[in-house]
């Protein structure tokens, strides 16, 4: 599921891809400024039972990329998915300790990578309640902490749309995926 998603993140970082970049400056007085990606060290890839092959691909892909090493734990709903993935990351010839999965529940497997002290970022998508408790675990290690939490808001329809399009959206979008899917509306204001 969500192969397109999965393309266009790996289209992002095709061979043009530049690492630097400088910002214009403000004016000829203002020292240059420059954004270098480097790597952060090891990445804590904590991933959701939800599209699970494609939410672990748009996680471990850039952070290998830019050098990072990685530490996966996807949702103990769906581990079939992360084990497909270390398949093929072998298969693909990565080191041994490139990218790394563990399995587990996320109270206790994720917790503890968020604490560990030679975990340099946590990059979660998930709950809110997981989101306060990776934040919490990784403070005092003050390491990074990347959250995409559970989104479920509303969406607006204006008078200007016609019927046609919002009945799509309304009965369409929504249904999608059963429905389970982070950017999807849990009401509408119409």
């Amino acid at each position: 599921a969500g192969l397109s998603h999965i393309v266009e993140t790996l289209e992002i970082f095709d061979e043009s891809f530049d690492f630097v970049r400088s910002l214009p400056n403000i004016d000829s007085e203002s020292p240059k400024t420059t954004i270098l990606m480097e790597p952060l060290g090891v990445v804590a890839a904590i991933t959701p039972w939800n599209w699970p092959l494609n939410q672990i691909t748009i996680k471990i892909i850039p952070a290998l990329l830019v050098g990072c090493t990685v530490v996966l734990k996807p949702s103990e709903i769906t581990p079939l998915s992360a084990n497909l993935f270390a398949d093929l990351m072998s298969q693909a010839g990565f080191p041994p300790g490139v990218f790394n999965l563990v399995q587990g529940r996320g109270p206790t497997v994720g917790e503890a990578l968020a604490r560990h002290p030679l975990v340099d970022m946590v990059s979660l998508t998930g709950s809110n309640r997981a989101g306060a408790a990776v934040t919490r675990a990784a403070a005092d290690t003050l390491k990074k902490v990347s959250l995409e939490l559970g989104g479920k808001g509303a969406s607006i329809v204006f008078d200007d749309v016609g019927p046609e399009w919002a009945e799509e959206i309304f009965h369409g979008v929504d249904f999608y995926n059963s429905g389970q899917s982070c950017n999807y509306a849990s009401r509408w204001l119409v």
